[in-house]
């Protein structure tokens, strides 16, 4: 009998998710990466081999990211509006993998509340909050073979009363956690004091050697960086599971520009000119980011009977506070990006909350996980400090006064963030459509992204702020100051890595894009396994629940049962202490 076939659109976490699904499965796959490969030895035996290093300038020259010159994005801050900014808008990286190449690999699991928001909280002014067509149940063995095969470190032990309550676990995570970082221990004790309970952030970070890939050595290039060691989990893991089977194709430098039942067409620009092409198979899964798939889904004209396709566009709403210590060196730019996190906020009846709400005219108000310990690096460093620079001394910006600061290091050795990933509404006004005007490389109209904050996100920006600054008063700060990736006031593009929404998950096609396993609605055989499909935005980092909803619907789609974890096996961390 002929084996199945499908295209996946995108090299991403969905990507991989479907690719190591479906050819385990036995179907054929073709997985079509609009940026290059990076990577050898993929399918091979022994480490991978990889370009990237500890490099802050291929950060600062878009090694891994599209070139906002020859692939821009538009943006503007309501549907009124002329698109005020042209460049990068919430890029992700564009390379084999996607956006785990980068990601600082924070793997919490979403909350029972985050997929049944609008039962839980009811409704929200001038958002479109829903609940999904699944709960957390259904979901749990996903996230438990999805920490399985990332190699999730934490400490299920230390976890809150709310996190076993709202996230409960079957299973211990695959590895103990790694060494704490300084200036994450400084800011976990002094949010104890504040009556929170921090505990170690669950992240896909190897603490000790785990699938052919070493214990993280701490260097300090995590969040935004390639991982040089491979110590990082991400979907080149799945993806190399998939490449095994002998059953996955792997194009890398190939645009899809259109989509329809069973067949893609695709571009590739190269030295010999530009090549067209159309591959077909029995099912297209896109996963190219939830900008680039409402992108596609709307240059595709796929059927859209709630008009929703690129609507309800969701970033996580950002509040940042910076502390600088001027009596002590933290080293917060050393370590895995933060190792230590709280997750209060994430409830709606956090002291304080509820009569904020009340005050500003809102049923309810809710934030997120809180990271703590972020750092900064060198040249980042050095970027400030000549901005200011610039304005006091334009004819040395460079001189005596920057070198005092380097080695200084107020913004380094003596700073630390703390950051929250707050929920953000669904608001239909928030969306991507595509730009009349402006068009990419491939003569493709580029995306346009509307955003700008509601009510809920402004007011949860002011109170969260204010109880952030707190922690950072008992730990000590000399001074503290603020950065928002997002901001309320709509000048700016937004800068977030959280992408999600267009591509709504619903059992109706009048509310909703998809269906519930990812299928379009009104398509046979275009489904998507992105950040796209998510209903709500949830309180967390979100990379782990795509690949987990991913998984699931990509079972659906292969025929096959979800599989928890195997009972038998040893947690990699008592395997160790035990050798």
């Amino acid at each position: 009998m002929t084996a199945r076939s499908a295209i996946i659109v995108g090299s991403g976490a969905g990507g991989c998710v479907a690719a190591m699904t479906l050819a385990e499965a036995g179907w054929d796959v073709t997985i079509i990466e609009k940026g290059p490969n990076p990577f050898t030895n993929l399918a091979g035996p022994g480490p991978i081999g990889t370009s990237f290093s500890n490099d802050e300038l291929k950060k600062l020259r878009y090694f891994e990211k599209p070139d906002p010159l020859a692939c821009p994005r538009t943006f503007r801050s309501g549907p009124d509006d002329v698109a005020s900014y042209q460049g990068s808008v919430a890029e992700l990286p564009q390379v084999v993998g996607g956006g785990t190449v980068h990601w600082d690999a924070k793997t919490p699991r979403f909350w029972d509340l985050d997929f049944q928001q609008l039962s839980a909280h009811g409704p929200a002014p001038d958002a479109d909050v829903a609940d999904w067509p699944f709960e957390y149940a259904e979901l749990a063995p996903c996230y438990d073979e999805m920490e399985s095969l990332l190699g999730v470190q934490g400490d299920a032990a230390a976890l809150p009363d709310a996190n076993r309550r709202h996230a409960p676990r079957s299973a211990p995570y695959p590895m103990p956690p790694g060494p704490p970082q300084r200036s994450s221990r400084l800011l976990a004790d002094a949010a104890r004091a504040t009556g929170v309970a921090p505990f170690p952030i669950p992240a896909a970070i190897n603490s000790v050697p785990h699938d052919d890939r070493p214990a993280c050595n701490n260097c300090g290039f995590c969040a935004e960086y390639g991982c040089p060691t491979h110590a990082r989990g991400s979907a080149l893991g799945l993806l190399r599971r998939a490449l095994r089977t002998g059953r996955v194709e792997l194009a890398p430098n190939t645009t899809v520009t259109r989509v329809a039942e069973r067949a893609v067409e695709w571009v590739r620009l190269g030295g010999d000119g530009t090549t067209r092409g159309r591959f077909t198979a029995d099912v297209v899964v896109l996963a190219a980011s939830a900008i680039e798939t409402a992108r596609l889904a709307l240059l595709s004209e796929l059927p859209d009977a709630s008009g929703r396709i690129g609507q309800r566009l969701m970033f996580h709403y950002y509040v940042d506070l910076v502390g600088v210590f001027l009596g002590e060196r933290l080293h917060s730019h050393r370590g895995r990006s933060a190792t230590h996190c709280f997750e209060d906020y994430a409830d709606p009846g956090f002291p304080g909350a509820s009569e904020m709400a009340r005050q500003a005219g809102l049923p309810y108000l809710r934030g997120g996980l809180v990271e703590l310990g972020l750092g900064m690096h060198p040249i980042a460093e050095a970027k400030a400090y000549q901005r200011v620079l610039r304005q006091i001394r334009p004819d040395k910006p460079f001189g005596a006064d920057f070198k005092a600061l380097m080695r200084a290091s107020l913004l380094r050795d003596r700073y630390t963030k703390i950051a929250m990933v707050g929920n953000d509404h669904p608001y239909r006004t928030n969306n991507v459509t595509l730009d009349p005007k402006v068009r990419d490389v491939y003569d493709l109209p580029v995306a346009r992204v509307t955003y700008s904050l509601g009510k809920h996100e402004q007011v949860g920006q002011m109170f969260y702020g204010m109880q952030l600054m707190r922690i950072l008063e008992h730990a000590g700060a000399d001074a503290i100051t603020s950065s928002v990736c997002l901001n309320p006031g709509g000048f700016g593009a937004p800068d977030s890595v959280h992408v999600l929404g267009g591509m709504q998950l619903g059992a109706n096609p009048a509310t909703s894009v998809c269906d519930p396993y990812g299928r379009v609605h009104g398509t046979e055989s275009v489904y998507v396994a992105d950040g796209s499909v998510f209903v709500t935005s949830g309180a967390q980092n979100p990379t782990l629940t795509l690949m987990a909803v991913a998984l699931r619907s990509m079972r659906r789609l292969a025929g096959a049962p979800t599989r928890p974890p195997a009972g038998g096996e040893s947690r990699i961390g008592d395997a160790a202490q035990d050798s």
